[in-house]
């Protein structure tokens, strides 16, 4: 506690500690275990590129720590994948009887398949927070995440309709209101992150960004995904901390183009170095201001979620 409090209240905080060498060691094992267990080792192999980036990342000078295991992982992909397949045969007999008694049914039936697959999204990807959220802590302190992922998905299939009929303009609500969802249930022990932000204040940017989309070829979107972040960075309080995201979107873009052109040149073997930047470029442009109450911060009551993250393997949507 004594190196937290003594470090500096100003300026990088954040840091990731790992070295591209060592990363690239865990990235090889893992491909040629992959290899001989046709893919089966792919949990484990998460798992392992988890462990080392969490303890290889700090807060004022403190390790994280992930205790996720592939197991969990594994069983999480069985549990989902058994629950898609069970969907996927009562569609099956819902529209061959729908069909019988009208041709047309069977359309509202696949529509049908559609909204529940994208709720079944929703559920994945709630979840899958909320797993990793469970499984990381700092100073032996769990993080976790409340809220309900029903919750969550039966939003974001709203959020969604209403962009399709505005024409994606609803696109900054529907993002805001997500975001402040999660991070409004997101918890570092018994003590719960706020969010403040509203839709209303990044419409303007986006409706600029809306009209320039085919002037500039897509690329002013690098410009307001970097205002978007610096907004939900500032809008995010946590105790007496303050968040500040110095990011521009000419930066976001040489990200992403650099990274491109290593993985090209490399035919992807540059794979490690280019997880590592990328965690680097965030930790380094987050200014973090404010002091952690320690003494109020107890051990999270939140149940921890045996499994996790099997939606959105079974849809192939998940990261590290």
């Amino acid at each position: 506690m004594e190196r937290a409090i003594k470090h500096s209240d100003r300026g990088q905080r954040l840091r990731q500690h790992g070295k591209g060498g060592e990363l690239f060691a865990i990235f090889i094992v893992n491909v040629l275990l992959k290899l001989v267990t046709l893919g089966v080792y792919h949990f484990w192999a998460k798992t392992r590129v988890r462990r080392y980036l969490w303890t290889q990342s700090s807060f004022d000078d403190e390790r994280f720590e992930y205790t996720g295991k592939g197991i969990e992982l594994f069983l999480g992909f069985l549990k989902a994948l058994g629950a898609m397949i069970l969907i996927g045969f009562a569609f099956i007999g819902l529209s061959g009887g729908v069909s019988i008694i009208h041709e047309s049914l069977s359309i509202v039936a696949m529509l049908g398949l559609y909204a529940v697959f994208f709720v079944l999204m929703g559920i994945g990807i709630y979840g899958a927070r909320r797993y990793i959220l469970s499984r990381t802590r700092w100073r032996g302190v769990r993080f976790a995440l409340t809220g309900s992922a029903f919750t969550y998905a039966g939003r974001l299939v709203g959020y969604v309709l209403l962009t399709g009929i505005t024409l994606g303009l609803y696109t900054p609500f529907m993002r805001n209101h997500l975001t402040g969802y999660v991070i409004n249930n997101t918890s570092f022990g018994s003590e719960q992150a706020v969010y403040d932000g509203k839709g209303q204040d990044l419409f303007g940017r986006f409706l600029i960004a809306y009209l320039l989309t085919i002037p500039t070829l897509g690329l002013v979107w690098f410009w307001y995904k970097a205002a978007e972040m610096r907004y939900s960075a500032e809008h995010t309080r946590f105790q007496n901390l303050n968040f500040q995201l110095k990011v521009t979107g000419g930066q976001l873009l040489w990200l992403m183009v650099s990274n491109l052109l290593l993985l090209a040149f490399t035919l992807g073997l540059a794979y490690p170095w280019v997880l590592l930047r990328t965690v680097r470029f965030g930790f380094e442009r987050m200014e973090i201001t404010g002091q952690l109450d320690y003494a109020a911060i107890a051990q999270s009551a939140e149940a921890v979620p045996s499994s996790g993250e099997g939606l959105v393997e079974a849809f192939d949507i998940g990261g590290i």
